[in-house]
């Protein structure tokens, strides 16, 4: 008797997690399915300096000038931001929700990779409006060990003309997925649109 109960157990167990598994595999299907846009970007700081207080170069304080310019040089600038990205699944009624453990991102800039970064707080995404609070190192993207520098003055460039934007910046982001059998990071970046 003690025998069946314990095999009923096991069996009872392992459907319980194929189900759950099941379940994720679904919602990693619908999230890399899904279209992303950035609709906001709230309190943009850069080294612990508002940036989005500033219109321009003559904004900036001497020593908040240097700070910013000494951490390009060396790879260390430090971003803290709050975005709002709306997710638009493939089939709407269906409720999904995914935890990232991690979520890597690079900004091109004509098409061509500028900066990038790893954001390594947990998030939580769901379908619709999604609220991320996010802290992350702003490296600019080396190729054959050289630092695009012409994608940054670009970007600059963009920047003091009060442009917009969004035809020049693509924004794209590559999660890493929790998932039962350990985390799992999507095989490509996604892009994420402008607001729409």
């Amino acid at each position: 008797m003690m025998k069946r109960s314990k095999i009923g157990l096991a069996l009872l167990l392992a459907v319980f997690l194929t189900g759950v598994g099941c379940r994720q595999v679904s919602d990693l299907k619908a999230f890399s399915e899904a279209k992303y846009s950035l609709q906001e970007v709230h309190d943009l700081e850069l080294n612990g300096i508002d940036v989005m207080q500033k219109r321009g170069p003559e904004d900036f304080t001497t020593s908040e000038g240097d700070s910013l310019l000494a951490s390009v040089s060396n790879n260390t600038l430090e971003a803290s931001s709050t975005l709002y990205l709306q997710v638009h699944m493939p089939e709407p009624e269906t409720a999904h929700q995914m935890t990232i453990s991690q979520m890597k991102w690079q900004l091109l800039v004509d098409g061509k990779a500028t900066l990038q970064g790893v954001v390594e707080e947990p998030m939580e995404l769901h379908q619709g409006l999604n609220k991320l609070p996010l802290q992350t190192t702003v490296t600019m993207v080396e190729e054959e060990g050289l630092r695009n520098y012409e994608g940054l003055s670009k970007l600059m460039t963009l920047l003091a003309k009060k442009k917009d934007l969004r035809q020049n910046l693509t924004f794209q982001i590559k999660p890493t997925v929790e998932m039962p059998i350990g985390d799992l990071e999507v095989p490509a970046y996604i892009k994420v649109g402008a607001p729409g």
